[in-house]
């Protein structure tokens, strides 16, 4: 299992790879993403599966809910803290 900061550094290495216009010193772990259009609505859908990938779990996208893809901690702390069901925490 990668540790919290591995997760952290592949999401931030992703997401940077996918937009290619943000360099990694403009982006920390509370950068509005979809706010500041860091990552289009196709782009989430990547992110879901390269989450599911991340994570070696399942997202029922159905049960999302607003401010999940908000910023990297918010993407940490719904989908990868053991705590709860993740997929469906805001």
């Amino acid at each position: 299992m990668k540790t919290e900061a591995e997760i952290r550094r592949a999401l931030r290495e992703w997401i940077v790879q996918t937009n290619g216009k943000i360099r990694p010193e403009e982006l920390n772990d509370e950068t509005p993403l979809l706010e500041r259009r860091i990552l289009s609505s196709l782009q989430v859908m990547d992110l879901i599966l390269f989450i599911e990938k991340l994570s070696n779990k399942f997202i029922d996208v159905e049960q999302l809910k607003a401010g999940v893809f908000r910023d990297i901690h918010a993407i940490y702390r719904n989908f990868f803290e053991s705590s709860g069901d993740p997929e469906v925490r805001g």
